[in-house]
């Protein structure tokens, strides 16, 4: 394994900007590079691999490569504009024990597919061996099976067959031999992508139906209960409009269906979540294609992992069926997700260093974290702690140079946060594609305040 790259055929995103001009393009005028998506996490070294990397010098196409030690919010544009104008994309989920519960790789999938199907790319999804049954958290494998579920659906139709290449396994020559050749394909056809034409006549025969079918998806609860109150009133503000009109409503984080996720994630049996989750996901799945409006809101009061996973998914299943789409993704705050997680924890009787160091530990900082820190670290840890419990937050960077962001809360905190950033800017720049006109609506606020009338007609 080589650490650094030995050519110069790695592009990052501190040089993307100057590099764009010196890049050939396809006969569908995307850019002649290939993007490396996928798990970005620091086990994950299969873009410095020297087997993947030697047969990209040797056929000398250009990666994109996002991986970075000091991963900057600012990035994700740059993510985002690389993959829309890529001619090839492949992303691959590795899980080292690292990423239960989280695989936010799998929304950038969905996104990817939908961008192919729009500009004519294609899309390599590259698998780890055994990942599913490396996976130990209920999240983690719903979000996997729903993968599997819509990459089987796409298999299935024939227009989109071609933009879907699947890789299995952990042999990384073979899947850069893959991205070379998918890349060298792309230089000599003009691959398109579907009529756009074809979903706007499809939106406007099915915006005649009546009456029309409305189905609030997105977030399914609030993370925390003192949230819950707000989180009900946002989702009551969306189907009210809807009510108003006479139009049927389904809120599908209520009912049977709802209840019954309950036992995949209250189960220990791995591969009893993955057969539950994959027939739970197949009802809902049926749900959400039924609807004549889908209205996808990411709230900020929940963390919304399996909802910001699909978003890609449901919008390629729409560019394919003409329905209504309806997106708000709400601004996420990791600082006060990670004061949730720990508000159980006793603050109040610490007086010595000792019990200081307790209160840490239930607040999930490991025993070998804690022997290692100094009383000055711990007592400065404390503090902010005890600064967040009374409601004062700080900000997310004084919270990971503390001992609490060596916590899972902070780890969950902050992959959900980095999720969300990268879907905006994923949608941003998809909703500002001129090409693609009123594909769907996007907002980054839920009013409170009914509207008048419906956003999506």
């Amino acid at each position: 394994m080589s650490n650094h790259p030995t050519s110069n055929l790695v592009i990052t995103p501190a040089t993307w900007k100057q590099t764009i001009d010196t890049l050939e393009r396809t006969p569908s005028q995307l850019l002649n590079v290939v993007g490396w998506y996928g798990s970005t996490h620091a086990s994950a070294m299969w873009r410095k691999d020297d087997f993947f990397l030697n047969i990209f010098e040797k056929e000398g196409v250009r990666g994109f490569d996002p991986q970075t030690n000091d991963w900057d919010p600012a990035y994700s544009k740059i993510e985002a504009e690389v993959l829309a104008a890529a001619s090839v994309v492949v992303i691959r989920l590795e899980n080292n024990e690292l990423l239960n519960g989280s695989l936010g790789s799998v929304a950038e999938i969905g996104l990817a597919l939908t961008s192919a199907a729009l500009r004519g790319q294609i899309v390599i999804v590259s698998i780890e061996e055994g990942l599913l049954t490396s996976l130990n958290e209920p999240g983690a494998i719903a979000q996997y099976m729903m993968l599997e579920m819509s990459l089987e659906n796409i298999e299935a139709i024939d227009r989109l067959a071609g933009l879907l290449r699947i890789h299995r396994g952990d042999d990384l020559k073979e899947l850069a031999v893959m991205c070379c050749e998918a890349a060298q394909q792309q230089m000599v056809q003009n691959q398109q992508g579907l009529p756009y034409t074809e979903f706007l006549e499809k939106r406007v025969r099915r915006r005649q139906n009546y009456p029309r079918r409305v189905l609030i998806g997105g977030s399914g609860g609030a993370y925390d209960e003192i949230h819950q109150e707000t989180f009900k009133r946002k989702r009551n503000a969306l189907a009210a409009a809807y009510y108003a009109k006479g139009q049927p409503v389904k809120i599908l984080s209520e009912g049977a269906i709802a209840k019954a996720w309950q036992i995949p994630y209250g189960s220990v049996d791995n591969l009893g979540v993955a057969l539950a989750t994959r027939t739970l996901l197949s009802i809902e799945t049926e749900y959400k294609r039924e609807a004549d409006v889908l209205l996808l809101p990411l709230m900020s009061e929940a963390s919304s992992k399996a909802a910001a996973t699909e978003i890609g998914f449901l919008l390629l299943y729409a560019l394919t069926s003409g329905q209504d789409v309806k997106i708000f993704l709400e601004p996420f705050d990791p600082v006060d997700y990670i004061r949730c997680q720990l508000d159980d924890v006793n603050i109040e009787d610490c007086g010595s260093e000792k019990k200081i160091r307790m209160a840490l530990n239930e607040a999930g900082v490991a025993d070998n974290i804690l022997a290692l820190a100094v009383k000055d670290e711990v007592i400065a840890t404390f503090r902010l702690f005890q600064t967040m419990m009374h409601g004062d937050l700080p900000s997310l960077k004084q919270v990971k140079q503390s001992l609490l962001g060596k916590t899972e809360a902070f780890n969950s905190a902050d992959n959900i946060r980095r999720v969300r950033v990268l879907v905006q800017a994923h949608l941003e720049r998809l909703n500002v594609d001129e090409r693609f006109p009123g594909f769907f609506l996007y907002d980054t606020h839920v009013s409170l305040q009914p509207s008048g009338a419906a956003q999506a007609k």
